[in-house]
């Protein structure tokens, strides 16, 4: 009787719950820093990926737009913070007819345009053998279409000829210019270095243009800045102009 109510009596000490609470405490305290650690480095990778996701979409669309800018559109301003460029709507060839100086008239036949490609707007522009940026605002080398302008002749407000003749009788239809600009640790889509709408955010850097040589047509350089905890990644991007005069 006496050894079953010994064996009944059997059971953990003080001593023996109070280290095995402190050992549960411990694995307790190792578990959830390690998973702390874990979630802070999910969200750290999450943050960096979803930061180049929204950088190569940027400059995947940068490359598109700009490989196919009228050439020596491109301009930089606001200290290297607004690129500024001029999308071709379309491009064609024209004849010996066409009115270049010394031959001026108010229309010209062009090498027909793909049907779908083209179709004329209000403010459209026709320009030939551009060589500088500023020779946009120049009407001696651009001209303004008018009502009548197909995909095949194109009809202008005024029957003054172009200053210049294109060494490959290229002649380039444009639209309105495009700006891509950073600001607030942001980068925007918009025109002439406003309105425009948001890209990415943030992201910091800066624009150059290099003109066009004998050997190579125009290109611009992209400067990407990405902030990971503090330190500053650069990722660099050049775009070649594809046209030529």
């Amino acid at each position: 009787m006496a050894a079953a109510q010994t064996a009944l009596q059997k059971g953990f000490t003080l001593i023996e719950l109070v280290m095995v609470i402190i050992i549960l405490s411990a694995l307790g305290i190792m578990t959830s820093s390690y998973i702390g650690t874990g979630v802070d480095i999910y969200t750290d990778i999450t943050q960096r990926d979803r930061s180049l996701n929204s950088v190569r979409f940027v400059m995947e669309r940068l490359r598109r737009e700009v490989s196919n800018a009228l050439p020596n559109s491109a301009v930089v301003t606001s200290g290297g913070q607004c690129l500024t460029f001029t999308p071709i709507i379309a491009t064609s060839l024209y004849g010996s007819d066409f009115p270049i100086l010394p031959i001026s008239k108010a229309s010209g036949a062009i090498a027909t345009i793909p049907a779908g490609d083209y179709s004329f707007e209000s403010g459209d522009k026709a320009v030939v053998y551009l060589l500088s940026s500023d020779e946009i605002t120049n009407t001696g080398k651009v001209k303004t279409l008018v009502a009548g302008t197909t995909n095949s002749r194109l009809m202008f407000v005024d029957a003054d000829g172009f200053a210049l003749a294109s060494p490959a009788k290229r002649i380039y239809i444009i639209r309105n210019n495009i700006s891509y600009y950073f600001s607030a640790n942001q980068i925007f889509r918009g025109s002439q270095c406003d309105n425009g709408v948001l890209m990415a955010a943030n992201i910091t850097g800066s624009f150059a243009v290099e003109a066009a040589t004998l050997q190579r047509n125009g290109l611009v350089q992209v400067t990407f800045n990405l902030d990971f905890d503090g330190q500053e990644v650069p990722v660099e991007q050049t775009i070649h102009i594809n046209n030529v005069p």
